[in-house]
């Protein structure tokens, strides 16, 4: 039977079962190790006292201190289990069982964070601080610190025990090797700190909200705090292996930083980020910050756009970029999504005209029509891909509005042309999956197409053209001249040839069809009336877009 201690005290919110009982220890006149011996520490009973220690251990602590079993519980790592752990397999009673949780990565071993603030404040220590998806305090707007400045070794890095000889003593604690007695006496409450980026702390916030159960937003749908956690580490394994690569310190400042604790860590298969992050708070919070950021992007697209930059720095190996890819984290279906998307070929050829020197330049978007012209498709885009001339001479104008330094996505691309932003994205996708030259040729091509194409303000044209819906006088006139028999219901083709013929406008987009998307008879009785003008009648019906209406 155990019997209970005379002072009780209870837990704080979130602090850790180590910070608790240094405290119990204290109030009753302990030390550290007689209250470890009087929870029954034989047999194993504190093997992994912070981590999930057996439920006899948690009913014994609960009655030493006349608290109860849940407040015990909730001291732990366990009460992060299904979160941001995955203890399943551990069993306190076999010191063996740990493998194979730590082999899942990103566990808490020796030592700990803190805020030294927080500390200053409170007194406790934060149960929090030991998840390695943690690594600011949103309180204090500062980052953690995970080494003491003084003996330049992790909080709490005690081998032999749970528990501090300090007790609750707000200083460092870390044995110094020099005999049982000496211990850094490094003030906690006095550790510099840094403030954390608002990136990081944005992160943070939704951690922290995924650490008390609540959904998060993934690509724009409410995702269970596990699958949230769990897509978080393992995107952000991949982005700090990507961060190895040459080229990485052109897309975010981090890897820079990262470099220096790859290099001590490097051997033969190089660090294993998977396993174990970085150490640095700071390199950990803006990497997994950079992850976040993909994460909470309104949908996929959006969310594979940014990840296309860091989709391309892969180095050549004999599986392909998608193998190294793979290779290098685990793949969850939401990452599995991403980094299909990430790779899909509309996006690479977009990542192209966004990066490639000399690709991005004032261009001005007025000039460029919604379609690049028939002549210019036979003169430089002819069999540049395996679709339809119509959808390439639209993409062609899509890709040429890339250029600008301004338009950086196909949904932008389509948006500064006058036309709907998803009409882009899936012409870009259509087009580009059927690619037959490199992106090189293809903006070689594109932009002598471009200078080719006459010089006018499409916009502007495209603007007249919508102004003449609901006038009929000019399509009458023409008709009487130069067409008889033409019926005045067929004022909406000759606005249509005049949308497709002079303002070089997607046939789809035509106002005559009032908004609404036409249909294949819609477009065969369009076809049949262009297809039955002659020179002279095309020539006028092009001539009448300036005329008086």
């Amino acid at each position: 039977m155990t019997v209970a201690l005379p002072v009780s005290i209870a837990p704080q919110d979130g602090e850790s079962i180590e910070s608790w009982l240094e405290h119990l220890a204290d109030a009753n006149g302990l030390t550290t190790a007689q209250l470890l011996t009087a929870t029954g520490r034989g047999r194993a009973g504190t093997r992994y006292l912070t981590l999930a220690p057996s439920p006899d251990t948690v009913a014994r602590l609960a009655a030493l201190a006349r608290v109860g079993e849940q407040a015990v519980y909730a001291a732990t790592l366990a009460s992060f289990d299904g979160t941001a752990l995955d203890l399943t397999g551990l069993d306190p009673t076999d010191r063996h069982s740990y493998r194979q949780v730590a082999a899942r990565g990103w566990v808490p071993a020796h030592g700990t964070q803190i805020c030294p603030t927080c500390l200053a404040e409170t007194g406790a220590w934060q149960t929090a601080w030991r998840l390695l998806t943690v690594t600011a305090c949103t309180r204090h707007g500062d980052l953690l610190v995970a080494e003491c400045p003084a003996c330049q070794r992790p909080f709490r890095d005690q081998r032999h025990s749970h528990l501090r000889r300090v007790g609750g003593s707000l200083v460092c604690g870390n044995p110094l090797g020099d005999g049982p007695t000496r211990q850094c006496q490094h003030d906690l409450t006095t550790t510099a700190t840094a403030p954390a980026d608002e990136a990081v702390m944005l992160t943070q916030r939704r951690v922290d909200a995924a650490l008390d159960g609540h959904d998060i937003e993934v690509l724009g749908q409410p995702a269970c705090p596990a699958a949230y956690l769990t897509d978080l580490r393992h995107l952000t394994t991949l982005m700090l292996h990507l961060a190895g690569q040459p080229a990485a310190t052109d897309l975010a400042h981090w890897p820079a930083t990262l470099a220096h604790e790859a290099e001590q860590r490097t051997g033969d298969r190089g660090p294993r980020w998977g396993l174990r992050p970085p150490d640095d708070p700071g390199v950990r919070g803006a990497a997994l910050a950079t992850a976040d950021a993909i994460l909470a992007a309104p949908d996929v697209d959006a969310a594979a756009a940014a990840l296309t930059p860091w989709s391309e720095l892969p180095p050549t190996t004999p599986d392909g970029p998608l193998g190294w890819l793979a290779d290098h984290t685990v793949m969850t279906p939401t990452l599995t999504r991403l980094v299909m998307a990430a790779r899909a070929p509309h996006r690479r050829l977009s990542h192209h005209l966004d990066t490639h020197p000399g690709a991005r330049m004032p261009i001005n978007l007025l000039v460029i029509p919604q379609v690049i012209p028939h002549a210019q498709y036979l003169e430089h885009l002819q069999g540049a891909f395996d679709s339809s001339e119509d959808t390439v001479r639209a993409f062609a104008s899509l890709s040429l509005a890339r250029l600008h330094p301004d338009v950086t996505s196909w949904k932008a691309a389509a948006e500064a042309l006058n036309m709907p932003g998803p009409m882009g994205v899936r012409l870009a996708r259509a087009c580009s999956a059927t690619m037959l030259v490199s992106p090189d040729e293809w903006q070689a091509r594109i932009w002598r197409a471009g200078e080719e194409t006459r010089r006018r303000d499409y916009r502007a044209t495209e603007a007249k053209i919508e102004h003449r819906l609901y006038m009929s006088r000019w399509f009458n006139e023409w008709a009487r001249q130069f067409r008889p028999g033409t019926h005045y219901s067929s004022v909406g083709y000759g606005l249509t040839w005049q949308w497709v013929n002079v303002a070089h406008a997607h046939l789809d987009l035509s106002p005559a069809w009032r908004g609404k998307k036409p249909t294949a008879k819609d477009r065969a009785h369009y076809r049949q009336f262009a297809d039955s003008l002659d020179e002279d009648q095309q020539f006028e019906l092009a001539y009448a877009l300036h005329k008086r209406a």
